[in-house]
């Protein structure tokens, strides 16, 4: 049984932040001794009382590294897996962190109008997502799991620098409006039909020269903006 006075010893306590770091397997090293969830409730307690926190890190290495990593990200600090719906506009946002992918409850996703380069893959684990607007950003590449947001009904993408549609876009079937204007697109994949619920599709302002013949059996297609 780990004793009490051991707690500050196996920790590493950042003096300019609240928080002490424990990495992995020191945690599972105390989930093997305390068998239960008596060491949880012991620790939370402990530092209650000191009015303090900890933090489990998911990996070894350097701990005071990665929680400067996380810490980095301001904006995301007071957000935690009950919110439903994020909205960062405008707020000089210019990188995603991975840990995104455990906000697994977020249905609506709205930063748009940042300077955000990369869409992490982490993203697609947000099966719930419903919206997903990341207008007005610097984003090159749509990743090919986003196939994975089988409950996507809106997605905005305008005023980046996307040169592809992946044809992974096309499994969105719950989709209602894909908006990709003033990009760098080329060519639209003629599996877009696939998208059956599609009624909005909007992408002028690019490069694409020839509109597949597909597009005509979109039946459910209201709109389409070229």
């Amino acid at each position: 049984m780990l004793c009490l006075d051991l707690i500050i010893n196996i920790c590493e306590y950042l003096k300019d932040t609240n928080y002490y770091l424990l990495n992995k397997s020191l945690y599972k090293t105390i989930i093997t001794v305390e068998k239960g969830k008596y060491w949880k409730d012991k620790y939370d307690n402990f530092f209650k009382d000191l009015n303090k926190e900890y933090l489990i890190l998911n990996g070894d290495y350097n701990w005071k590294r990665e929680y400067i990593r996380i810490m980095r990200f301001n904006y995301w600090r007071k957000i935690d897996n009950v919110n439903t719906i994020i909205f960062m506009f405008s707020m000089n946002i210019k990188e995603i962190p991975k840990e995104i992918g455990n906000l697994v409850n977020v249905e609506q996703l709205i930063l748009s109008n940042n300077k955000i380069i990369e869409i992490p893959e982490e993203i697609c684990n947000l099966t719930k997502l419903r919206r997903l607007d990341l207008s007005w950003n610097l984003i090159e590449k749509i990743p090919k799991d986003i196939s994975n947001l089988v409950n996507l009904t809106h997605f905005q993408l305008n005023d980046n620098n996307i040169k592809v549609i992946p044809k992974e876009v096309c499994n969105l079937t719950e989709l209602r409006l894909l908006i990709i204007p003033y990009n760098l697109i080329e060519e639209i994949p003629k599996e877009i039909v696939n998208i059956v619920n599609l009624k909005n599709l909007h992408l002028y302002g690019n490069r694409i020269k020839k509109v597949p013949k597909e597009i005509c059996n979109s039946i459910n297609l209201e709109k389409f903006l070229f």
